[in-house]
């Protein structure tokens, strides 16, 4: 296996296998009547049920707030938000598992993990479809293999994707010429939520597009080796981005530290454009981070959703929660991110 880039845990910041399976006694959701949509959620609950424990999260009976922080932790897609008769999520206790039960497939297995950890996801997803394999009967056809309700997703019905940081091919604006011709050998580029999303703050999804004709195994040999290209070309690029403009770079970062670290209100909008500046001081060594996976999940925390229910803030004034916000910020951005 070829070696780990340098500084990757700066580039990958997290990685996910997801499975499209269908049963073969129902029509794909899209054509499926009520009852039969309750009929494949009791089957999946009752499967799931045999192999371990899950919380289950019913599209219908959700509040708007817990369905945007599922979504915000990319434990349920936009569109299982929006698909509320016998639509559901399975999710583990550790938040790495989450099967999604009458998306557009019947289910949507997916595994996610904090940086770069294609293989061990692929190992821990491939146990999980095999036991549900066992226990159900999957839509299958000996030469397209796995038969799922949109085409591109036929053979292996798998989406191997990391999440990477990419501020320096954004910055050369070598992104823009990198899409098309990854789209050529069959990766796709979406933003932070998948299809559909914008790139937010230099963040992009980079995951296979081609899942006919190659293995499960070969998928995850191609996104890993696309991944360590596309991470030694974004070290060149911030090499790049240090020898053009070095002290312009540090001081937009520097000040987007200063003012997070001694402010008495900040909206969403002003947290979330600041924040990746200092994501960018980081990547660049302007800052040290104590812990990237902690760093990580504090600022995943601190994303509107989740902010409000876990700081019980919802229904709150817009005034008090950009105090609110500000008061942990200032408080708590120091012990995870400190001036190099």
């Amino acid at each position: 296996m070829a070696t780990i880039p340098e500084k990757i845990e700066t580039i990958v910041l997290s990685t996910r296998l997801r499975l499209a399976r269908n049963l073969s006694a129902y029509p794909f959701p899209s054509a499926m009547k009520r009852g039969q949509a309750e009929d494949v959620l009791i089957l999946v609950r009752d499967a799931l049920e045999r192999l371990d424990k899950f919380q289950e999260y019913d599209m219908w009976k959700l509040e708007e707030g817990e369905g945007m922080l599922l979504q915000e932790q990319h434990l349920i897609s936009p569109a299982l938000r929006k698909r509320k008769d016998y639509s559901a999520a399975f999710i583990s206790k550790d938040n790495r598992v989450s099967v999604m039960v009458n998306e557009e497939d019947h289910l949507r297995e997916q595994y996610i993990m904090k940086g770069y950890n294609l293989y061990p996801a692929y190992e821990r997803i491939k146990g999980l479809d095999s036991g549900l394999g066992r226990l159900l009967n999957f839509a299958y056809d000996k030469t397209l293999g796995y038969l799922t309700a949109c085409p591109t997703n036929l053979g292996t019905g798998m989406r191997a994707s990391v999440m990477m940081f990419l501020p320096g091919l954004t910055y050369s604006k070598e992104i823009d010429s990198l899409l098309p011709r990854l789209k050529e050998v069959g990766v796709t580029v979406r933003g932070v939520f998948g299809e559909g999303s914008m790139a937010e703050g230099y963040t992009y999804q980079v995951s296979n597009e081609q899942t006919l004709g190659l293995t499960e195994e070969e998928i995850v040999q191609k996104i890993s080796k696309l991944t360590y290209n596309l991470c030694h070309l974004e070290i060149k690029a911030r090499r790049k981005m240090l020898e053009d403009n070095p002290i312009a770079l540090k001081d937009e970062c520097l000040r987007a530290y200063g003012i997070l670290t001694n402010c008495a209100r900040l909206s969403d909008e002003e947290w979330t454009a600041r924040a990746v500046k200092v994501r960018l001081g980081i990547a660049l060594g302007f800052f040290e981070v104590s812990n990237t996976d902690e760093f990580t999940d504090f600022l995943n925390e601190m994303r509107p959703a989740s902010f409000e229910i876990e700081n019980g803030l919802i229904g709150a004034t817009k005034e008090a929660r950009e105090e609110a916000r500000a008061q942990i910020i200032v408080k708590e951005l120091p012990a995870y991110v400190r001036k190099a």
